[in-house]
């Protein structure tokens, strides 16, 4: 199977510890981009380099991690496709952009990191924390059976830990369906936004509604 990889990889072997087990890890901190549309037998690390510059790690077709994916620092993930086998993390000031692809359990965007929907199946629950912040796009969505409009969730049940839960249902961007557990943090956020299309149709509401005034 072909590996398309757009620089030389730097890469070490790492032990990672989760709780009580121990996760073999491959580290990709060279500040460059990567392109993955093969399995990789094992976590993967996504660090900026050792003088700060981005790695930028893209999930294709074909591709597959099939343990845990996490992003620190200012680095990227890009899941164009392919599959995480466990879940994705985000920390520090990292970004990843989910399209399409699937995540086999939950998404979780901590710290100040930052996450987009338009596509994509994730198995489990979506979690921010720590200031992170989960931004969905798409259409028709509802909490716990309920329409919500756009913007951040601030409908749910305040669990024992304080934070915002429910479940999130809906359209993403991609014409997916979303239905997933949410837990939002007091100091992080979900967003809600509309997908292109229906954007459209609340600027031409508006134009109409402004002009039928005038």
């Amino acid at each position: 199977m072909s590996k398309i990889i757009t620089v030389i990889m730097v890469t070490v072997v790492a032990v990672l510890c989760l709780g009580t087990s121990e996760v073999k890890a491959l580290i990709l901190n060279d500040g460059g981009v990567h392109t993955v549309d093969w399995t990789i037998d094992e976590a993967v690390w996504v660090e900026d380099s050792p003088t700060d510059d981005p790695t930028t790690l893209n999930l294709i077709d074909g591709g597959e991690i099939v343990d845990w994916l996490n992003v620190f620092d200012y680095s990227v993930a890009n899941i164009y496709g392919g599959s995480i086998g466990f879940e994705l993390h985000t920390y520090d000031f990292s970004q990843a952009t989910i399209s399409a692809g699937s995540i086999a359990y939950d998404l979780m965007a901590f710290h100040d990191s930052r996450v987009s929907i338009y596509g994509g199946t994730i198995g489990d629950g979506v979690l921010a924390r720590d200031f992170g912040e989960i931004t969905i796009y798409g259409s028709s969505f509802m909490v716990d059976g309920i329409p919500v409009g756009y913007g951040p969730i601030t409908t749910g049940t305040i669990n024992e830990l304080g934070m915002l839960t429910g479940t999130l249902t809906g359209t993403l961007d991609s014409g997916e369906l979303i239905n997933n557990d949410f837990n939002i943090d007091p100091d992080a956020s979900i967003f809600l936004v509309p997908e292109p299309a229906t954007l459209l149709l609340i600027g031409l509401g508006t134009w109409f509604l402004r002009r039928n005034r005038t």
